[in-house]
C-alpha cells in the first residue's frame, strides 16, 4: 500500500482521536485555543508511535521534531480557529474545516523533517 494511502488511513484514526478531545474541550467549556492544544498533546503522543510505525516504516524519527512540527500546525490551526471565531463560524464546524489543511501541512512537515529516509535506503 502506498505510502499517501497510509497516511490518510492513519490520519483519519489519528484525526478521529484528535478531534474528539477538541469536541471534549468545547463540551466542557473551554475555548477553542485551549481544546486545541488539549488536542494537539493527546494527538502528537498517540499519533507519534501510528504514524512512524505505519505510515513512514523503517524511517527513524525523533519525538521532539515530531512535537515541533505539531506546534507549527498547531499555531496554523490555532490561527485558521481564531479566523473563523471572528467570522462568527461554529467552533464544532471550524474544528472540522481545519483538519484538512492542518493534516496536508503535517504530512508535509513529517515527510521532509521527522521521518526522512536516506536515498539508497
Amino acid at each position: 500500500m502506498p505510502e499517501w494511502i497510509r497516511f490518510v488511513l492513519v490520519g483519519g484514526v489519528n484525526t478521529a482521536f484528535g478531534y474528539s478531545l477538541y469536541a471534549a474541550c468545547i463540551y466542557a467549556g473551554t475555548g477553542y485555543a485551549a481544546a486545541s492544544a488539549v488536542s494537539m498533546t493527546g494527538g502528537i503522543l498517540f499519533s507519534y508511535r501510528t504514524m512512524g510505525g505505519l505510515v513512514f516504516r523503517g524511517a527513524r524519527g525523533r519525538l521532539w521534531k515530531f512535537a515541533g512540527c505539531h506546534l507549527v500546525v498547531y499555531a496554523f490551526s490555532v490561527a485558521l480557529l481564531a479566523a473563523m471565531d471572528a467570522a462568527g463560524i461554529n467552533p464544532y464546524l471550524a474544528g472540522l474545516l481545519v483538519a484538512a489543511p492542518a493534516a496536508l501541512l503535517s504530512y508535509t512537515l513529517q515527510k521532509l523533517l521527522v521521518f526522512r529516509t536516506r536515498e539508497g535506503d
